[in-house]
């Protein structure tokens, strides 16, 4: 099939396919079986998968109390963010095992094919067994999956589910190549369509091969390599869930595949940054948060040791004045009590002598007299009366 469409254009010789195989040993019957291996191979141009869904590795993008409170809150914060962070990016959370989480993520803004570059066809699946999708329940679930993925995307896909035919296809190269020479016989020059074709053949060493080969013009706008991993990344998942029919299994992947493909979510490396990121505010907020604790403590311990100061020099000043005042009520008391005499005989001043009481000039030795009312008598060594 040609690429790029139009008379007199030129066309594209390879398509860029992406499949995935499946290795469990169980029959069709049974398919749906666990504890199946899965591998992972690209190539240039082409990503073939083989497998079912489960132990696949992707690269999706990429002191006390109060100290338990603040881990314990740290990682309730971030629990918050990582559901937020996912939700916001698609994640259905509480859905399914944790394969699901593995499922290639939609970095990229993607805009839905114009309908002017697919023209729809009727039919929409080929089941060459003629009894895995019947004409009832299955039938419908397969159709009305298809025709989601087609509103999503504006890519038309049709699902091949081969039959005796698929045990000459046991390659990932042979079954690509199936895929672009189908394509071509199937949708000529038009380039809108996705084909999936499935093989599953009982006790041959892989248990099913998928392969999806879109065309050119849905490839380049919708279609690209990680779109196709998320198709058949839910493909893998779905064929593990035992509770699902076959048209219900291929329905809900591609219902699925088509809401991822269309809406931007974050990679895995981005969602680790935004926690490491939040994980790193909210340590240093705590980190802030003991900091301004510890000096609002040392803070008030200085206040209360300022304050503490601050009463012991009140109190010594309040000790001082009490002895000033006592050391002046004193003074006082002896300036009432005690006279001051200056000595007749030797002159000399600052002689005190206490009323009713006769004292002596500490120079001349000259007796003198005070009365209770302050007069002042000088007496001679014989008690000789002067005036």
């Amino acid at each position: 099939m040609g690429r790029g469409g139009g008379g007199g254009s030129s066309h594209h010789s390879s398509h860029h396919s992406s499949s995935h195989s499946h290795s469990s040993g169980s029959s069709r019957s049974s398919y749906r079986s666990s504890g199946s291996s899965y591998s992972h191979h690209s190539r240039s141009g082409s990503s073939y998968r083989s497998g079912g869904y489960g132990g696949s590795s992707y690269g999706g993008g990429g002191g006390g109390c109060s100290s338990c409170f603040s881990f314990i809150f740290t990682f309730f914060i971030i629990g918050i963010v990582v559901i937020a962070a996912a939700y916001s990016a698609g994640v259905e959370i509480l859905k399914g095992p944790v394969d699901y989480f593995m499922i290639e993520r939609s970095t990229v803004q993607r805009e839905a094919l114009p309908t002017s570059k697919c023209t729809k066809y009727e039919d929409w699946y080929r089941d060459d067994w003629k009894d895995w999708i019947n004409e009832s329940g299955e039938d419908k679930a397969l159709i009305n999956g298809l025709q989601h993925f087609y509103e999503k995307t504006g890519v038309q896909p049709y699902v091949w589910i081969m039959g005796e035919e698929g045990k000459d296809y046991v390659s990932e190269g042979s079954l690509e190549e199936l895929g672009d020479k189908k394509y071509k016989e199937m949708f000529g020059n038009d380039e809108g369509h996705l084909l999936l074709i499935f093989r599953e053949y009982p006790n041959e060493s892989s248990n099913y091969i998928v392969t999806a080969t879109p065309g050119y013009d849905a490839e380049t706008q919708v279609m690209d390599e990680q779109a196709r991993e998320i198709l058949l990344d839910f493909v893998d998942y779905y064929y593990t869930v035992d509770d699902l029919n076959e048209g219900q299994f291929f329905g809900k992947a591609f219902e699925k595949a088509g809401d991822r493909i269309m809406m931007k979510q974050l990679s895995f490396r981005q969602l680790a940054t935004i926690v490491i990121v939040v994980v790193v505010i909210i340590i240093g907020l705590i980190i802030i948060a003991n900091i301004r604790k510890k000096r609002k403590i040392a803070v008030a311990k200085q206040k209360t040791m300022q304050k503490q100061a601050a009463a012991q020099e009140a109190k010594a000043v309040a000790e001082q004045k009490q002895t000033d005042f006592n050391r002046k009520q004193y003074e006082d008391q002896l300036e009432t009590e005690f006279v001051a005499v200056t000595c007749p005989n030797c002159g000399s001043t600052g002689n005190k002598i206490r009323r009713t009481t006769v004292g002596y000039c500490p120079f001349c030795g000259t007796a003198i007299r005070v009365d209770k009312d302050g007069n002042v008598e000088f007496l001679s060594r014989n008690d000789n009366l002067q005036t």
